[in-house]
């Protein structure tokens, strides 16, 4: 069953339900209300009646001189009265001690209960109850004994039974109409509601059978469906930049890749054709070919690394940021064979120390190849502040914006060694903590980069 169909079935119930109810209330305090009209009816003729004594000229058939019962009409029981034009609005009976009917109206016979000839046995109380007559109509009788008669005066109620009845199919047709409106009512508004949801799978679908990502998805309204609505359109939007990076990655990667293995491609070569090469050549050529090699597998582990956008499972916690920073120098010191002169306070920051290290190392590599003179390079580690300061060239002022982008190297650069992507793992690194980058010049010549990290505690 479809969701709109759920939705309509639901609206329907309910409304159902409430029809149920308030026809079933309608109808029972009408019905309470007339019978109670009539009681009070019954009641107030019975006590205008007067005393209940036979033969005092107070009962249907008897005159007026108390001389005793006088029959009407040529049938029926002694002392029953006919019913003149038959509209009578009260139907009569008298019940003796025992519950023997005495006199009333003619061919409309009461049958006394328990009840009735209880209270006409102690000649005293009264009933009301709904009984079916010897006419087989419904009347409604009131019942009140005293000493020596029991008299009864009823109603006919089928005029209330057909009042009812007509109010039971109003009732009935006005909750059908009610269900039946709410069930279109329902239909349409759900039909309406999930209109978004339904170009949403349309979407998913396409996106999973045909693998494209700029589909247009309608993100209309402030509910529940429309912010959904957003979310998936936000999720495609990211997902089409990650595919495009990745692209674009693979594409640099590549690009970047293919002159080391040009160059390895040649000295293998080389060596193949020219198995008598002198000493001094072949050891260039080994060397050359050395260098391709740690080269290319730099390249390789930085686009893995970039490429994945995790380099460590290594939860990040509480830690000096000088740990860091003393230990990324020791070791690119110790590779590089340069000096490096550090500056560090008690600045703490919480962080994947694996990754610091890397950002810090790359940042000293790139210093390092830049500088060529023998000046110490300046790590300084201040207030979360990571600043690596080269006594090298600079950076030209077109390229501070792009120093840290993806394979970007400067035109001056590109005859050094490098793929390009140190310094953007750097502003990924800084990035997951938090961080941002920086780069300039220093006014005394040479560049400095870095990044900021947030302080524990500043």
């Amino acid at each position: 069953m479809s969701l709109r169909a759920k939705l309509a079935l639901v609206l329907a119930s309910l409304a159902a339900l409430a029809a149920m109810s308030v026809g079933w209330l309608s109808y029972s305090a009408t019905r309470d209300r007339m019978l109670s009209e009539i009681d009070n009816t019954l009641r107030s003729a019975n006590d205008a009646r007067g005393p209940l004594v036979p033969g005092d000229g107070n009962f249907p058939g008897e005159g007026g001189t108390g001389s005793g019962p006088t029959p009407i009409g040529g049938r029926g029981d002694a002392g029953d009265t006919p019913r003149p034009f038959g509209i009578e609005q009260f139907m009569t009976q008298i019940l003796d001690r025992d519950g023997t009917r005495l006199r009333g109206t003619l061919d409309v016979a009461f049958t006394p209960d328990a009840d009735e000839l209880r209270i006409a046995a102690d000649g005293r109380g009264d009933v009301l109850r709904t009984v079916t007559a010897s006419d087989s109509h419904e009347y409604r009788v009131y019942s009140r004994a005293n000493d020596r008669v029991t008299y009864q005066i009823g109603r006919d109620v089928s005029e209330m039974e057909r009042v009812l009845s007509d109010l039971r199919t109003r009732i009935l047709l006005v909750g059908g109409i009610a269900v039946g409106s709410a069930a279109i009512a329902g239909w349409l508004f759900a039909r309406g509601l999930t209109k978004s949801l339904r170009a949403l799978t349309a979407a998913a679908g396409e996106v999973s059978t045909t693998g494209r990502l700029d589909i247009d998805v309608s993100a209309n309204g402030r509910d529940e469906v429309g912010r959904l609505g957003m979310a998936f359109s936000a999720m495609l939007g990211a997902l089409a930049r990650s595919r495009e990076e990745q692209q674009r990655l693979v594409q640099d990667a590549g690009h970047e890749l293919r002159t080391p293995l040009t160059s390895l491609r040649t000295n293998v070569d080389v060596l193949r054709r020219h198995p008598g090469l002198p000493g001094d050549i072949r050891a260039r050529v080994l060397d050359d070919l050395d260098t391709e090699v740690s080269e290319l597998s730099a390249l390789v582990e930085e686009v893995v690394a970039v490429g994945s956008g995790r380099t460590s499972d290594e939860p990040s916690r509480s830690m000096p940021l000088a740990d860091a920073v003393n230990a990324a120098a020791e070791r690119v010191g110790r590779r590089t064979g340069r000096v490096i002169a550090v500056e560090t306070d008690a600045s703490i920051v919480v962080a994947q120390r694996s990754l610091l290290e890397r950002a810090i190392t790359n940042l000293l590599d790139n210093a390092a190849k830049f500088d060529r003179t023998d000046v110490p390079i300046e790590l300084s580690s201040l207030r979360g502040r990571i600043a690596v300061r080269d006594h090298g060239p600079g950076i030209a002022a077109e390229d501070l914006d792009h120093v840290f982008d993806r394979f970007f190297r400067a035109v001056a650069a590109r005859s050094q060694p490098g793929s390009g992507l140190g310094l953007s793992i750097v502003t990924e690194v800084a990035g997951a903590h938090g961080g941002s980058t920086f780069a300039q010049n220093h006014p005394d010549g040479g560049a400095i980069v870095g990044f900021v990290l947030p302080v524990v505690g500043s």
